[in-house]
């Protein structure tokens, strides 16, 4: 069975869409059902290729469409017929092929691959499929054969439009008795067979929707017509379909963690289908997403009650434990130094008071070495305090009264000291406790935190939490905490000694919103939300990553909030920073319709729209911290000093296969180009797959593209950057030619420009 790495489940923000960690659970479920199908259609020589945003999201993102969450396929009928006849056999024990030809109810001329046909919430399921227990898997949609003849097409449509509208009207009472009989002899000699009467309404339906399954198949031996999926795409929606030579072979590409086939033309059908499919465009109906919210819905009704959720029952009340605070303390103790100041000034069992002065400069000493360290100032002069109370019990035990007065002045002198520095460099210091979620979101604590360090009255403590992987069942797996993914430059407290109803700080920073939560990580326990909330006077959670702008309407984003906003830590925080006014105007919103009108000036003063914390980072951090290595420096150059203007150009292996000698020759051109501007430099990436498939792109091709990979390598006026990785490439690159790709993602994501050469090939 198909592997994951834990991290792959991770909530995560991909090109500017949250997607959730049960969304990477129901990908995770469909990956695995089309390693499966992959599988079996490779050893049985059965062709199949990739469709609609699955084709989409493997050319431009390497994987799901960020906000889509299914996978289609198509094969040719005689392809789909021959999978159909070994699936059974060949699929791991629990999976199913539904159809119309074995499911009650389902009315899809496709078949439906899943991992079971029902909700399952059984022990080995459950572990089995990362904690999913709904009904997922992949769509396998036919390709049939259009007319050559479009006349002969247009007929052969209104006929199965026609059937299909008096199946859809069965059982719900559009036509009469008399009405449905007429209709039925009219298909009967329209299509030259025989319509079973007297049988139930939904076998008779599916009688009339086998009977559309024949239609489908009628030109199936014209050699000249394109290949379309018919319903609804061209009978419905007027599609044309494409070209036979589109589906003449097919290229593999990384799809997630596993590969896929895609139709070897895929970016002439990407472009047909979705003109700039470059340019990213989200739609804003939800189209039944979550796919798998409808049928928790329904199981919630079967079963009677709800499956655990978080739901507002108000903000977790405060507990007061500043007693329990190391300032508190030291105050209580400083008190105490002024009553036996008192009595050791007016001689009143001067020894007695002596000795518990003594005691209480060594406690509060310690609880201040404790919490500041051995070197606060405090401490040298506490020790010396000791050192006066000693020769003052000295002086005392001895009665001599000559030396007393002198020395008592000298403890008050050091006394009124440690009580002035103890006010001003402990009491009135503010302290900020930054708890970051894993050094890979440290970037969105970075401005915060700067600011804090550089206040000269503010004492700035990082302390790392680590984090752990769920099973199934919420118990905790492995924990995730590496130190070495932080800044050098910060200064980290061990999570474990960090106590912080001692420290009691001014304000706690957090980044991790979930609490017990979120179904894939949890950090420890003792730092939910609404436990730390009674060790510090104000709570703030600062998101740790950042989405794209959007509004109520666009239904995608706005449920997946669902996972992110409606959840303990913004419930139980006193301030949440927000990217934008905007963002803040949404989540007001959603919160509102979370825990009812009457809290909605809770949430408009406790979400702030302060801007994106994170892009401060990347743009005072990363971008001056990504350079392009120092042997390049020769190269882009221009003799007045200024630097040339540095191109990604990309090759992949889908533009071998697809555009052949054309595309050689498009290389060739830059090559050219490259020799004689002055103002550009090209760097040259390949598609890894390119070595890996010899066969596929066909042995003459391979040569010849391995003669212009060679002069590449040797031109002195091209940079070949064989090791450096796309995000790298795309921040030190001012632009992106080539065709498109997830390399060229990385660009358009930077908003950098972006020339597409597919067309011109």
């Amino acid at each position: 069975m198909l592997q994951f790495e834990d991290s792959f489940f991770e909530d995560e923000v991909r090109d500017g869409f949250y997607v959730p960690a049960m969304i990477k659970k129901a990908w995770a479920a469909e990956l695995t059902v089309m390693h499966e199908v992959d599988k079996i259609c490779q050893k049985h020589n059965i062709a199949y290729y990739a469709d609609w945003g699955t084709m989409l999201g493997a050319v431009r993102h390497g994987g799901f469409v960020p906000w889509d969450d299914d996978i289609d396929i198509m094969m040719h009928r005689r392809d789909y017929e021959r999978f159909l006849a070994v699936a059974e056999k060949e699929l791991p024990q629990g999976f199913a092929v539904l159809n119309i030809d074995n499911t009650e109810n389902f009315w899809y001329f496709l078949s439906r691959v899943v991992i079971r046909p029902k909700i399952c919430f059984e022990e080995e399921h459950l572990k089995q499929f990362h904690g999913f227990p709904y009904i997922a898997g992949i769509d396998v949609f036919i390709l049939d054969t259009m007319s050559s003849d479009s006349e002969k097409e247009k007929q052969r449509e209104k006929v199965i439009e026609y059937v299909l509208a008096i199946a859809d009207s069965l059982g719900i009472g559009k036509l009469s008795a008399k009405d449905r009989e007429y209709a039925l002899c009219q298909i009967e000699q329209i299509c030259g067979t025989e319509i079973k009467r007297g049988q139930p309404e939904a076998d008779l339906k599916k009688q009339l929707y086998q009977l559309v399954q024949k239609l489908m198949t009628v030109f199936q031996g014209d050699q000249e017509g394109n290949y379309v999926q018919l319903i609804p795409h061209a009978v419905y929606r007027g599609n044309t379909g494409f070209p036979r030579e589109y589906y003449q072979g097919g290229v593999r590409i990384p799809f997630e963690n596993i590969e896929i086939m895609l139709p070897v033309r895929y970016e002439a059908m990407l472009q047909k289908k979705y003109k700039n499919y470059m340019q990213i465009v989200r739609s804003g109906a939800a189209h039944n997403y979550p796919f798998f919210q409808s049928q928790k819905e329904q199981f919630e009704k079967i079963l009677g009650y709800q499956l655990p959720r978080y739901q507002y029952s108000g903000v977790c009340p405060r507990r007061d434990t500043k007693e329990y605070s190391y300032k508190y303390r030291v105050s209580q103790y400083m008190q105490k130094f002024e009553t036996v100041h008192e009595n050791i000034r007016s001689g009143v069992d001067m020894l007695e008071n002596l000795v518990e002065a003594q005691q209480n400069a060594i406690e509060m000493g310690n609880l201040i070495e404790q919490v500041k360290g051995g070197k606060h100032p405090v401490i040298r002069e506490l020790e010396q305090y000791c050192e006066a109370v000693f020769e003052l019990h000295c002086e005392a035990s001895q009665k001599n009264r000559d030396m007393l007065y002198g020395k008592i002045g000298n403890l008050d002198c050091i006394g009124k000291q440690i009580e002035a520095d103890i006010e001003e460099l402990i009491l009135k210091r503010k302290e900020v406790v930054f708890l970051p979620f894993g050094g890979k979101h440290w970037a969105a604590f970075w401005s915060v935190w700067e600011a804090a360090a550089g206040q000269s009255n503010c004492d700035v403590s990082v302390v790392p939490l680590p984090y752990y992987y769920k099973e199934y069942d919420g118990s905790f797996l492995g924990m995730k905490y590496d130190l070495s993914e932080y800044p050098q430059d910060i200064v980290l407290e061990d999570y474990q000694e960090f106590d912080l109803a001692l420290r009691h700080p001014d304000i706690i920073y957090i980044q991790n919103p979930y609490d017990e939560w979120n179904s894939v990580t949890s950090i420890p326990k003792e730092y939910y939300s609404s436990e730390i909330r009674n060790y510090t006077e104000q709570l703030i959670y600062i998101p740790y990553f950042k989405v794209d702008e959007f509004e109520k309407e666009q239904e995608r984003q706005y449920w997946n909030m669902n996972y992110y906003c409606t959840v303990p830590g913004v419930v139980n925080a006193d301030q949440v920073f927000v990217q934008s006014q905007e963002m803040k105007m949404v989540y007001v919103e959603k919160l509102t319709e979370f825990a009812g009108e009457k809290t909605r000036e809770i949430w408009e003063k406790k979400i702030v729209g302060i801007g994106s914390l994170l892009s401060d980072y990347k743009r005072e951090v990363i971008d001056s911290n990504v350079s392009y290595p120092g042997e390049w420096e020769r190269i882009l150059q221009k003799p007045n000093g200024e630097r040339k203007n540095l191109i990604l150009f990309y090759v992949s292996m889908g533009a071998l296969v697809q555009y052949k000698e054309k595309m050689i020759e498009q290389i060739g051109h830059m090559l050219t180009i490259a020799s004689e501007s002055e103002d550009v430099v090209f760097v040259w990436k390949e598609d890894p797959m390119i070595s890996l498939n010899e066969k596929v792109i066909g042995e003459a091709l391979y040569n010849k593209y391995q003669m212009m990979r060679q002069k590449v390598i040797e031109a002195e006026w091209i940079i070949y950057a064989k090791h450096m990785d796309d995000e790298t490439l795309a921040a030190v690159c001012d632009g992106y030619y080539g065709v498109a790709s997830v390399t060229g993602n990385k660009f358009q994501v930077l908003h950098k420009p972006i020339m597409i050469c597919g067309s011109e090939v």
